[in-house]
C-alpha cells in the first residue's frame, strides 16, 4: 500500500517540474514581442510629430510657390511700366499740357490697361507723376488729392502722410501690410506695392508706381491649407514686417509666442523676394490623435499580454497533457517497468529502448516500398510540389537518388509510334514500353538520369548535368543514343524535347515546363526527332513567354500565400522574357498586363478588394502605362503580388488547419460507411473533389484515399484480435462491400493477407500465454 502513493507523489513532483519549465519557456517567448512592442511604442509620438511637421512644411512650400508665381506677374507689370518709353517724358511734363502731351497720356493709359488685363491677380495700379501732381491709371487720370479723398485713400493716414510716405517716398520693391483702401462701398483690404520712378532713383524721385492687390486674392491661395490643418498662416517681408495673415489664430502674427500659445510652427523663406511664410498648427489638434493612439496601443498591449499569459498556460497544459497520457499508457502496457525516475523524458527514453527491436522489420517493409516512394517523389519534384530547401542528402540516399552536380535538365520522351512493340494496345504493354524507355535512358552513360512515367506515351528523364557541360552538344548526343536504342531494339518511334540547363534542384519544374514547350513545338514545324527549348525560343522572339501552366502555378502559389514561390515564378517569367532576349517594350507591357489580369482574377475569385490589401485606389493600369522602364514595371508587379500573398496567408492560415481536422474527424467517424468516397466527403464540406484531394495532400502529406485505407486497416487489426470474427465480417464492418477488395487493400499496405495476419496474431498470442503459464 505504501509503494503506490509514493509513485504517485514522485510522478506529481516530476510533472510539476516539467510543467513549470514549459510555462516559463512560453512566457519567455511571449516577452520577446512585448519588448519589441515597447521599443516601438516609445517612438510613436516623435515619428507622428515629425510626419506632421513634414506635412505642414509641404503645404507651406506649396503656398510659397503659388504666391511667388502670382507675384512674378506683378513684378512683370512693374518692369514693363517703369521701362515704358513715354514714362520719362510724362515725368518731366508740367501742369500745362500741349496736345501732343495729352496724346502721350492717352496712349500711356492704354498701355497700362493692357498690362492690367494681362493678370487677374492685380486689382488695380496707378503711376504718380510728381512734377504735374498727376495720377495715371488704366481707368482714370486725376491728381493726388482726389485720388486720396475719393478713390484710393488710406483711413489710417492723413493726406500729408499719404504724400510723404507713399507718393514722395523712396521705395524699392516695398510692400505695405494689408489694410483697408478706398472709400464707401469700394473700400477693400489691399496689399500695397510701391516702386520709385524712375527705377533706381534714391534721392529725388519724380514719381511712384503703386500696385494694389486685394487681400482675398492671396487668401484664396491659402484658404485650403488653413482648412486642412486648422491653423494659421502669415507672411512676413524681408524686414520681418507681417504683411498678411490667415487662419483661426491670426493674433499670433502680431507677436504672440507660438510655444506659449500651444502651436507647432514651421516656416520657409522665398529666395525670390525674401518673404517668410510661417504656418502655425494647434498642438491640441495633433496631440489628441497621438494620445488616442497611445491609449489604444497601451490597451491593446495589456489585452494581448493578458491573453498571451492565458494562452501560455493553456498551451503548457496541452503540451504536458499528452506527455502525462503517454506515461500512464506505458505504465499500463508495461506494468513491470517502474522504479525511480527523475522525469517523464527519462522514463520514455528507457521504454523506447525496448522497442528498437521492431525497427529492423519496419525498415525492411519500407525498403520494399522504396521504388514507389521514389517514383512519387520524382513526379512531385517535376510538378513543383516539393520544397527543395527541406530535402536532405540522407532523404535522397534513402530513395536511391544521387545528384553529384548542381545543374539539371529534363528530357521529355514521347512514344509517337509503338506499334512495332505493342500488339494489343493494352495498359500492360504500354507500361512495359514506358519502363523499358526509362531504363534505357537511366543506363545510358554520360549523366545521372532518373525516369518518371507521366502519361500513357510520355516518360520524363531528370538529367543531372556536370557544370562543364557545353551548350547542348553533349545533351544532343545523349538523346541521339537513347533514341537510336529504343527505335532499333524496341521498334518504337520517339520524339524528345529537351529543356535548357538550369542550376539548382528547385528549377526542375521550370526544366519540365521547358521540355513540354519544346515537345509542343513539334506541332508547328517539320518533324524533328530532338527538339531543344533554346532553339524554339530563338525562333519565337516576337512573342512573350507566359504559358498557362505557369499561370496556374502562380495562382496556386498565391492561393496558398507562398510569397517566396510567387516571387520566384515572376522572376523566372521576367528572366525568360527579358534576360538575353530582344523584346520590344510593347510586348513587355503586354506580358505585365497579362500578369495584372491574373492578379485581378485571383482577387475576384477570393472575393478580395485591391484597396483592402494595398491601401490605395486601384489604378494599376495607369501606373503601368506611366512607368518609365520595364524594371519599374517588374518591381511594382513583385510588390503587388507579394502584398497579396502576405494578405492571403494571414487570412487563411488558421482556416486550413481547422478544415483539415474536420475532414479527418469526419473520415474517422464514417470509415465504416461503404458509400464514403472523395466525392461524398467533398459534398459534405461544400468543396469540389479535385480541390479536396489537393488540399488534403498538401496539408497532411498523404492522399485522402490512403488515409481512409489506413484508418480501416487499423480498425480491422483491432477486430482480428477476436478469434470468432471472420474476414468477411471484418471487411463489412470497416466499410468494404466484399472481402476481395479488403484483402487486396490490406496486402497492399501490410505486405501480407488479413488471414495470414490474423493467423500470425493468434499464434503469437498463444505462444505468449504458454510461456507465461510455464514461467
Amino acid at each position: 500500500m505504501g509503494v503506490f502513493p509514493t509513485r504517485l507523489k514522485a510522478e506529481r513532483s516530476s510533472r510539476t517540474s516539467v510543467f513549470v519549465t514549459l510555462l516559463l519557456s512560453y512566457l519567455v517567448v511571449l516577452l520577446i514581442p512585448v519588448i519589441v512592442f515597447g521599443g516601438l511604442y516609445t517612438r510613436i509620438e516623435s515619428i507622428m510629430v515629425e510626419n506632421a511637421n513634414n506635412a505642414n512644411m509641404a503645404l507651406i512650400e506649396q503656398a510659397k510657390q503659388v504666391v511667388d508665381g502670382r507675384l512674378d506677374e506683378m513684378h512683370l507689370i512693374s518692369r514693363n511700366t517703369s521701362s515704358h518709353p513715354k514714362l520719362d517724358t510724362l515725368l518731366k511734363s508740367g501742369t500745362l499740357q500741349t496736345a501732343e502731351e495729352r496724346y502721350d497720356y492717352l496712349s500711356f493709359m492704354k498701355e497700362l490697361e493692357r498690362y492690367r488685363n494681362s493678370s487677374s491677380f492685380i486689382t488695380d495700379f496707378y503711376v504718380y507723376l510728381r512734377k504735374s501732381d498727376t495720377v495715371v491709371s488704366p481707368g482714370f487720370k486725376t491728381n493726388s488729392s482726389i485720388l486720396f479723398s475719393e478713390i484710393y485713400g488710406y483711413p489710417n493716414l492723413t493726406y500729408k502722410q499719404f504724400q510723404d510716405d507713399i507718393l514722395h517716398g523712396v521705395h524699392f520693391n516695398r510692400f505695405l501690410p494689408v489694410t483697408e483702401v478706398g472709400k464707401g462701398l469700394n473700400k477693400k483690404r489691399m496689399l500695397t506695392y510701391l516702386q520709385t520712378l524712375p527705377f533706381g532713383e534714391k534721392s529725388t524721385p519724380k514719381g511712384a508706381l503703386v500696385i494694389l492687390i486685394e487681400e482675398r486674392q492671396i487668401m484664396g491661395l491659402l484658404e485650403e491649407i488653413v482648412k486642412a490643418n486648422h491653423g494659421t498662416i502669415y507672411i512676413k517681408d524681408a524686414e520681418g514686417q507681417v504683411l498678411l495673415s490667415a487662419g483661426e489664430r491670426s493674433e499670433l502674427a502680431n507677436g504672440a509666442s507660438a510655444s506659449e500659445s500651444g502651436m507647432m510652427t514651421v516656416s520657409t523663406t522665398s529666395a525670390r523676394n525674401g518673404w517668410e511664410y510661417v504656418s502655425l498648427v494647434p498642438e491640441n489638434v495633433f496631440m489628441a490623435k497621438v494620445i488616442m493612439v497611445k491609449r489604444m496601443a497601451v490597451g491593446v498591449l495589456a489585452l494581448c499580454l493578458a491573453a498571451g499569459i492565458i494562452v501560455c498556460a493553456y498551451m503548457t497544459y496541452r503540451a504536458y497533457h499528452p506527455l502525462r497520457d503517454i506515461i500512464r499508457f506505458i505504465r499500463q502496457s508495461h506494468p513491470t517497468k517502474g522504479g525511480n525516475i527523475r522525469n517523464e523524458y527519462e522514463f520514455i527514453k528507457s521504454t523506447m529502448a525496448d522497442s528498437f527491436g521492431k525497427q529492423v522489420e519496419m525498415e525492411e517493409q519500407l525498403f520494399r516500398q522504396t521504388p514507389a516512394i521514389r517514383a512519387n517523389f520524382l513526379l512531385r519534384l517535376l510538378k513543383g510540389h516539393v520544397d527543395t530547401d527541406d530535402i536532405s542528402q540522407q532523404s535522397l540516399s534513402f530513395m536511391g537518388i544521387t545528384f553529384p552536380h548542381s545543374s539539371f535538365a529534363v528530357a521529355l520522351i514521347e512514344l509517337r509510334d509503338a506499334s512495332g512493340f505493342i500488339h494489343h494496345d493494352c495498359e500492360r504493354e504500354w507500361a512495359l514500353i514506358r519502363f523499358v524507355t526509362g531504363k534505357v535512358a537511366e543506363e545510358m552513360p554520360g549523366y545521372a538520369a532518373y525516369a518518371v512515367e507521366l502519361e500513357k506515351n510520355e516518360v520524363a528523364i531528370i538529367l543531372n548535368v556536370p557544370e562543364e557541360c557545353g551548350k547542348g552538344v553533349e545533351l544532343y548526343e545523349w538523346a541521339e543514343q537513347v533514341k537510336r536504342v529504343i527505335e532499333q531494339r524496341f521498334r518504337t518511334v520517339t520524339t524528345i524535347g529537351i529543356s535548357s540547363i538550369h542550376a539548382g534542384m528547385g528549377q526542375l519544374p521550370s526544366c519540365y515546363a521547358e521540355s513540354v514547350r519544346a515537345l509542343e513545338y513539334s506541332i508547328f514545324t517539320a518533324y524533328k526527332p530532338i527538339l531543344f527549348y533554346e532553339e524554339m525560343k530563338r525562333e519565337a522572339e516576337v512573342y512573350y513567354d507566359f504559358p498557362i501552366e505557369t499561370e496556374i502555378q502562380l495562382i496556386n502559389a498565391m492561393k496558398s500565400g507562398d510569397a517566396v514561390k510567387t516571387k520566384d515564378i515572376i522572376q523566372q517569367l521576367y528572366e525568360n522574357n527579358f534576360t538575353g532576349k530582344q523584346i520590344t517594350p510593347e510586348h513587355g507591357r503586354l506580358l505585365f498586363a497579362n500578369l495584372l489580369s491574373t492578379l485581378f482574377k485571383l482577387l475576384n475569385a477570393l472575393n478580395l478588394k485591391y484597396e483592402d490589401i494595398l491601401g490605395t485606389p486601384a489604378k494599376p493600369i495607369e501606373n503601368m502605362t506611366e512607368a518609365g522602364s520595364l524594371e519599374e514595371l517588374y518591381s511594382e508587379m513583385q510588390f503587388m503580388f507579394h502584398q497579396v500573398c502576405l494578405y492571403v496567408k494571414q487570412q487563411r492560415g488558421d482556416s486550413s488547419t481547422l478544415l483539415l481536422e474536420k475532414i479527418k474527424k469526419y473520415i474517422i467517424e464514417h470509415h465504416d460507411d461503404a458509400m464514403i468516397s472523395l466525392a461524398s466527403i467533398a459534398e459534405q464540406f461544400n468543396i469540389t473533389p479535385p480541390y479536396l484531394s489537393a488540399f488534403f495532400k498538401k496539408n497532411s502529406g498523404s492522399n485522402l484515399t490512403d488515409y481512409l485505407a489506413k484508418i480501416r486497416i487499423e480498425r480491422s487489426k483491432e477486430m482480428m484480435k477476436d478469434a470468432g470474427s471472420t474476414i468477411s465480417q471484418i471487411a463489412r464492418s470497416v466499410g468494404y462491400t466484399s472481402d476481395v477488395g479488403f484483402i487486396r487493400v490490406f496486402k497492399k499496405y501490410e505486405g501480407i493477407t488479413p488471414g495470414k495476419y490474423k493467423e500470425t496474431l493468434h499464434s503469437l498470442s498463444s505462444t505468449l500465454r504458454k510461456d507465461h503459464a510455464e514461467s
